[in-house]
């Protein structure tokens, strides 16, 4: 009996190291043939070390905690507009190459799944938003797009004055009792607008006698784990497909399960019980009944996107504002002239009109600069065609073979110093012509919120919320406020979690109202 015993020790223990052996002889293969002059992207520039295996890129990304960005920034610096970032992708610093990337709805444009495996766990996995086909996703994003459209915005116009003027009046209401972060004001505010819109009831934050919790509470657990959900197959396989391990997976993404499977479930349920005032999912699932399980589980998925994308990326643009009109005395003389000049004030803002100050506009166009919604990279995927690269100065001339992930980074291009010359410096003039008009088509070379068929649907709400809020803050908060222990450091790009980070982590501006 104990011959055998041992026998079975020792086999199980040789089999172990046989399979160990096997399998590391298999993925020490596949990083030779990545280098190898037979696979299809070897004569793309790039360090071999990115091109063999993608732990290059996890250990800047995961390990190093979202740092892969600024390595890829230095790589074009060495290697030229186009390289290789890992065995499959390629990235472009060139932003004349945006609209090929990012082409309208007329030409094919896949997702890659790589990328999106950063909300690779729950109901946000199936979302439009991590929609690998082109078709697929025109399909999904048509349901919900209509209800952002520019023309469904002038109608909610009116709401967003509410929530602006009521977190406008709560900011003075703390004149004389210390500084707090502008950023959770924010935050507060534009999950308010966002919920107010797509379930019939906001989340009550601005009404709530402080700035925290909000939603930005579960947004920052989001980001926490986005990166390990990217690289780690097995952390998404288990929080996939048995919700309750992610209990055992951290409390980062502990808490976002709960927020996807739990609380905005508890929201839909209770706009599809008020059709009259439901909103954007009462309507979208005007007939539960009829959907299927997969559908009303995506459905969560699109409800904490909808927070998600519309409540940090918002927030953070106009914490970037308020930093930077406290910071330049002399933008917000400037600011508050040009609006003073159009006949506007607090009590007869109109969105249509604020559009047309020039200034006001230019300054919008430079925080959407610095600080776009997503700072990390996104690829696509030309799966019907060749896509050809040439260079201005005609000095690189490549073909990108069709079915090629592609992509390029907001913080990249939006620091190219041929368009934005001394791009860390706050400049709104950038934006004027000579004339003082708005140069829209330096506003072309932005992709603050994406672009081609796959932008962000919410990009009207956005400018509405920025238009209205920022205007309120420039009339009536920033006079009476004043910087508190902030510095450009606390709003300046270090590193990303999909959204910018600065040393410290999220951006943060703190101010105290006199």
């Amino acid at each position: 009996m104990e011959f055998h015993s041992g026998l079975f020790q020792t086999f199980s223990i040789f089999n172990v190291i046989w399979l160990a052996t096997l399998w590391i002889g298999y993925r020490i293969s596949i990083a030779l043939y990545n280098i190898s002059p037979f696979h299809p992207l070897s004569h793309f520039p790039g360090p071999k070390i990115a091109a063999a295996s993608y732990l290059y890129e996890a250990y800047h990304d995961w390990w190093l905690v979202g740092r892969y960005g600024k390595v890829i920034a230095r790589m074009h610096e060495q290697y030229g507009p186009i390289v290789r970032i890992n065995p499959d992708e390629l990235h472009c610093s060139d932003p004349a190459f945006t609209d090929e990337i990012y082409a309208g709805p007329g030409r094919v444009r896949d997702k890659w799944q790589h990328q999106l495996n950063t909300g690779g766990a729950g109901p946000v996995s199936v979302t439009g938003f991590s929609t690998v086909n082109h078709e697929l996703h025109r399909a999904r994003k048509a349901t919900l797009s209509k209800f952002f459209s520019r023309q469904q915005m002038l109608k909610l116009e009116g709401e967003v004055h509410e929530f602006a003027q009521m977190t406008a009046n709560k900011m003075l209401a703390s004149a004389g009792k210390g500084p707090f972060d502008v950023k959770e004001a924010f935050n507060c505010f534009t999950a308010d607008v966002i919920s107010q819109y797509a379930f019939g009831e906001p989340m009550g934050f601005v009404a709530q006698e402080g700035w925290e919790p909000n939603f930005a509470t579960w947004v920052k657990s989001f980001f926490k784990s986005a990166y390990m959900m990217r690289h780690n197959a097995l952390g998404r396989k288990m929080a996939q497909v048995m919700p309750f391990m992610a209990d055992y997976l951290g409390e980062d993404i502990k808490a976002v399960m709960k927020v996807m499977n739990v609380t905005i479930p508890e929201y839909i349920m209770a706009a599809l019980k008020n059709p009259d005032n439901g909103r954007v999912f009462a309507e979208a699932m005007s007939n539960p009944s009829a959907m299927s399980e997969e559908e009303k589980y995506r459905f969560n998925g699109e409800g904490f996107n909808f927070l998600l994308a519309g409540t940090e990326t918002t927030a953070a643009i106009l914490t970037v504002f308020t930093y930077w009109v406290l910071a330049k005395p002399s933008v917000y003389t400037r600011l508050l002239s040009d609006l003073a000049n159009t006949g506007l004030n607090a009590q007869n803002m109109k969105w249509v009109e604020l559009e047309k100050c020039p200034y006001f506009w230019a300054v919008l166009q430079e925080c959407l600069r610095m600080m776009p919604g997503v700072s990390h990279r996104s690829a696509r995927i030309a799966r019907d065609e060749d896509l050809h690269y040439k260079s201005a100065d005609g000095k690189s001339d490549w073909v990108i073979p069709r079915g090629t992930p592609i992509g390029m980074t907001s913080m990249i291009n939006h620091w190219n110093t041929e368009l934005f010359p001394n791009p860390d410096d706050f400049v709104p003039e950038r934006w004027l012509l000579p004339d003082g008009q708005p140069n829209y088509q330096l506003q072309k070379k932005l992709i603050a919120f994406g672009k081609g068929s796959r932008s962000c649907i919410g990009e009207n709400l956005a400018y509405c919320e920025l238009y209205i809020m920022a205007a309120l803050m420039t009339f009536c908060v920033i006079p009476r406020s004043r910087l508190v222990e902030t510095t450009v450091e606390d709003i300046s790009y270090d590193h990303d979690l999909i959204v910018v980070q600065t040393t410290k982590g999220s951006i943060s501006v703190r101010i105290a109202i006199d």
